[in-house]
């Protein structure tokens, strides 16, 4: 077993416990052992991987017993070099580092799987996140015309050097990079034909990365597979890898070829991103977009490879584009990486700047690989907790969801500021934050599932505590304090959308049934809609779905709904590409993304000071009321309501829809209500949810959990 393939706990790091235990995945189970200081020091302390040795610790240990690496200080400082950092606050902080790959670790993590190869150091662009510019693309009828390579769909070298003019297809494609067999240090592949220009040189082996095999198939052309979630056959969407060895102003083809999802903004008109180093040190330029020539079909070349299932339809994205600079080294991504190495640089830098009294950081559990689920709560001591309610703010329960990461940074970053909305908020609610709910799968670049296999958001319902230990921990919290008294206003789970522009949200009204309460119809819809007012750039309102799926109910927006009786019960969805609902559409950015993270907290105060209003609260009624008929449309409103709703007509564009009391807004909604319904149920499919993850067997709740939530159905908090 070669060095960074092990999976270690948090508690290896404690000297003091002898009976450290850790859950491990059924592929990840073995023993790891040093056969003798000679081959110790020659496998920590060489960068050749053809002398990597295998590991075997004295006396047969096994991992997870109190005789490893961690708890043993003389293996310890032969495998790691240890550094102390003092920061702000005065604290010392310990780092280790494996002297081989000079991968950074401390006792939080990051932690992975055996058998699964990290290589290279965590790369870092936190620097550079500060200067990343607001990059438009075209508009999309434009796209939609001249979007692909022209009708032969072959590609075009007018722009390649002369010495490199050789454009045939190559009859046997070179393999040039492949996860489980490339070297660390890699060597630009040899070429038996001069005109033919150097290889590029691929590598994903570091936290978050996921390309599993490249192949060269012409001159500037290369074929990529990405590495499907751990233990699954499918689930690739995300990617994110490291390229070097390029030349300049050269266009490249890059096409992968086993993505599943059946659509994508990609032919929306949303680019790829590239972070090049050089450009990053000379001109202190961040992730940006590039990418021309870009198209997402269905993948129909079928050429045989053993990575390829025969049963699954692949779908492929082709993409062209020109390097910056000769022997740079660039990365390239699906959307802005953050890894959990970046989430704890941002909690090490929050606890340093921000008062004990406001923020505090502690651990909720561990992982299954033993990683750190970190929460956050941050709220105004002075005032006592019992004047307070509870909002819980989650994010990356899907790792490859790395937007959802910075819409949660713009949250912390307001919340714990000096704003006086935020010392606002802080005297009214207490936040419980968990900025990342499924750490395992963002280290190894999984993009939804964790190291079960299985999709953490469709097992809300009875997650097990071995399984789903970050779920099933959070749900525990959240029942304590409920059985405190304790009322919780909200529940924010936050995503990304791959196949939808602008912000919007999932959530629950509970009308569904043939006598719908049209209190709560509005009652659901009322932080949706001020989040549309405070970010209207942004979030649109008419994307929002309340409707709850069958398939859905396993998810968190709605168990939190069903079972916890949270009333503002939201998956927030951030698009992967932009906003479609400004006057030239754009990609969204990291600066945007926090923007809204910091109008989730204004959207909190606003609704506060709504709810102690009856005349704001009426008002805000009767404008929900008119936006959903206006987006159901005059045709599908039955014949009866015309009147009611539209009195006279007049010679605009648009008509004027006269609604003038809560109570008629009732009528005309309970009226249209099967219209509204079925409207709403025909959504497209959503982050929140996927049928193939898998909700694990049911498992009978306890007596005291059907008391308490009998208990709470009472005490329901109703604004009418």
């Amino acid at each position: 077993m070669r060095i960074g393939q092990s999976i270690w706990s948090r508690e290896d790091f404690n000297l003091n416990n002898p009976t450290s235990s850790l859950v491990l995945s059924t592929k990840a189970k073995s023993l790891i052992k040093f056969r003798s200081d000679t081959d110790l020091n020659r496998s920590f302390d060489t960068h050749n991987d053809e002398n990597e040795q295998e590991i075997i610790l004295p006396h047969g240990h096994p991992i997870n017993s109190s005789k490893n690496l961690f708890s043993n200080l003389q293996l310890r400082s032969r495998i790691y070099e240890q550094q102390q950092f003092v920061s702000k606050d005065g604290t010392v902080k310990t780092v280790y580092y494996f002297r081989a790959t000079r991968i950074c670790i401390d006792e939080s993590g990051p932690f992975w799987p055996m058998a699964f190869p990290i290589k290279h150091p965590t790369p870092s662009f936190l620097f550079y996140t500060r200067n990343e510019k607001k990059h438009r693309f075209k508009e999309y009828y434009y796209l939609h015309d001249n979007h692909f390579l022209g009708k032969n769909h072959q590609q075009t070298f007018d722009n390649q050097p002369a010495m490199f003019k050789y454009t045939d297809v190559l009859k046997h494609p070179i393999l040039v990079y492949d996860m489980d067999k490339s070297p660390r240090q890699q060597q630009p592949k040899a070429n038996d034909n001069e005109q033919m220009c150097p290889s590029l040189i691929f590598e994903s082996r570091f936290e978050g990365g996921n390309l599993r095999q490249v192949k060269r198939v012409g001159q500037f052309e290369y074929e990529l597979i990405l590495r499907p979630d751990l233990y699954t056959r499918r689930h690739t969407q995300w990617y994110y890898f490291r390229v070097q060895n390029m030349i300049a102003n050269i266009t490249y083809r890059f096409r992968i070829i086993n993505l599943v999802k059946k659509s994508s903004l990609y032919n929306e008109g949303m680019q790829i991103l590239l972070f090049s180093d050089v450009a990053g040190k000379k001109e202190l330029r961040g992730w940006h977009r590039v990418g021309h020539h870009i198209n997402y079909a269905e993948y129909k070349q079928r050429t045989y490879n053993p990575l390829l299932e025969r049963d699954i339809n692949y779908f492929e994205l082709d993409f062209q584009l020109e390097f910056p600079h000769t022997s740079d080294t660039c990365y390239i991504a699906h959307c802005y990486p953050y890894t959990f190495s970046d989430l704890k640089d941002d909690l090490d830098y929050l606890s340093s700047i921000r008062s004990q009294e406001i923020f505090r950081r502690d651990i909720l559990c561990e992982s299954q690989a033993g990683n750190s689920c970190f929460i956050v709560t941050v709220t105004d001591e002075s005032v006592p907790i019992s004047q307070k309610k509870f909002v819980f703010i989650t994010a990356r329960i899907h790792p490859g969801e790395t937007n959802s990461s910075y819409m949660m940074r713009g949250v912390l970053e307001f919340i714990t500021s000096d704003d006086r909305v935020a010392q606002k908020l802080r005297s009214q609610l207490v936040f419980k934050i968990i900025p990342m709910l499924n750490p395992d799968g963002v280290i190894i670049g999984n993009y939804r599932c964790s190291l079960t296999g299985k999709d953490m958001n469709r097992n809300f319902r009875h997650p097990r505590k071995q399984t789903f230990p970050t779920i099933y921990h959070m749900k525990q919290l959240m029942q304590d304090l409920q059985k405190e008294e304790h009322e919780i206003l909200a529940f924010c789970d936050l995503h990304g959308h791959s196949r939808k522009s602008n912000v919007f949200a999932y959530g629950c009204d509970g009308c569904d049934g043939p006598q719908p309460n049209m209190k709560n119809f509005l009652n659901a819809r009322i932080l949706p809609y001020i989040m549309s007012r405070t970010a209207p750039e942004m979030f649109a309102f008419d994307y929002c779905k309340f409707h709850i799926h069958r398939c859905k109910e396993s998810t968190g927006r709605v168990v939190m709904w069903k079972e916890m009786l949270i009333r503002n019960s939201f998956t927030l969805e951030a698009s992967f590409a932009g906003s479609s609902i400004v006057e030239k559409p754009c990609h969204f950015n990291i600066q945007d993304y926090e923007k809204f993270g910091q109008c989730i907290c204004q959207s909190l105060r606003q609704y506060l000071d709504i709810l102690c209003d009856s005349t704001r609260l009426d008002s805000i009624f009767l404008d929900i009321t008119k936006s959903v008929l206006r987006k159901l449309g005059k045709e599908k409103i039955p014949p009866a309501l015309l009147p009611a709703v539209y009195p006279e007509e007049k010679q605009t564009d648009e008509p004027q829809i006269s609604i003038t009391s809560v109570a008629s807004c009732l009528q005309v909604l309970s009226q249209c209500h099967d219209t509204i319904n079925e409207q709403d149920a025909s959504s497209s499919s959503d982050s929140d949810s996927d049928p193939e993850g898998g909700e694990l067997p049911d498992i009978p709740y306890r007596k005291e959990d059907q008391s308490l939530k009998k208990k709470l159905k009472k005490k329901r908090c109703i604004l009418f």
